[in-house]
């Protein structure tokens, strides 16, 4: 917030002659007191109420009130350098150490930036399905985490405050190749394992980005189109606002029909045989990184 400018308007008052020498000697005492009395009642009304004779407003100095507060001044200080902007180019570190929140509140105020006054988004510790609330984390700065959404668009980002939620560390990601068709699974700087997988048509295309695990389902019958296991991720369909009763957010699960890996089939979820994703299911934590890249 940029300082209002003042403009000081100071009246240039000019006195002029009346008449001649002998004019001003046949001024009477009495009249010269009275003309000396105005004008030291006129300065002081115009030091006292900024309005001299004639009614011109004269602007003196911004009261207290009108000062900017020194929340405020921090904010624009804040707001003008952006500290936070500051953040490596991926969620993980050169370990290959990424770090995940969880909600520890009952409600979660979530904020466009550490100096925003009202939050964008609230959410709850538990999702609809009970499911714990987790983000990926993105930096921090401060008092304040930045993390992954999972809302639409893709890659939203938000500010929490780092005493509403718990802090770990998550030694996995998984990788995606969209040209390959192939999914990495690393363990720090490990590449621990490398599978086949089934990926969106051209028409319904898996979306690239970085995302993160938002909950692990298990459908009733392993046998199902989702096989055993299915990981619901922070992306969402680009193409498909809605689909089988969700909100078109893409899944990495498991098949019914292994002979499609390898291809592009799907409605933009990933598709995994059924043994890779039992073993994905039993050491992915909430907030895996998961990248798809070209």
């Amino acid at each position: 917030m940029r300082a209002r400018l003042w403009i000081l308007i100071v009246p240039i008052l000019a006195a002029g002659c009346a008449g001649g020498s002998g004019d001003r000697a046949a001024e009477s005492a009495a009249q010269k007191e009275k003309r000396g009395t105005a004008t030291v009642q006129q300065r002081e009304a115009r030091d006292n109420s900024g309005k001299p004779e004639g009614g011109r407003v004269v602007a003196g100095k911004p009261s207290k009130s009108a000062k900017p507060s020194t929340e405020a001044k921090r904010r624009a200080r804040l707001a003008k350098t952006r500290p936070w902007r500051q953040q490596r180019a991926r969620p993980w570190r050169r370990n290959g150490i990424s770090q995940v929140v969880h909600v520890r509140v009952r409600k979660l105020a979530v904020y466009k930036s550490p100096i925003a006054r009202r939050p964008i988004l609230r959410l709850g510790r538990r999702d609809f399905r009970g499911t714990q609330r987790a983000f990926l984390v993105r930096s921090m700065w401060q008092d304040w985490v930045r993390v992954y959404l999972p809302t639409r668009p893709n890659g939203s980002l938000g500010w929490v405050k780092r005493s509403a939620v718990r802090l770990y560390r998550n030694r996995y990601r998984v990788v995606i190749s969209l040209r390959s068709n192939k999914l990495q699974l690393w363990q720090e700087r490990k590449l621990v394992a490398s599978y086949p997988v089934a990926l969106g048509t051209r028409s319904t295309p898996t979306p690239r980005g970085v995302f993160y695990v938002v909950e692990l389902l298990k459908p009733r019958s392993p046998h199902g189109a989702y096989g055993p296991y299915s990981f619901g991720l922070s992306a969402h369909s680009t193409v498909l606002k809605r689909f089988a009763g969700g909100d078109g957010r893409v899944g990495l699960h498991g098949t019914n029909q292994p002979g499609l890996i390898g291809s592009d089939v799907s409605h933009g979820c990933i598709r995994l045989k059924n043994a890779p994703v039992r073993r994905l299911a039993k050491i992915l934590p909430l907030g895996t990184p998961v990248l798809v890249r070209s």
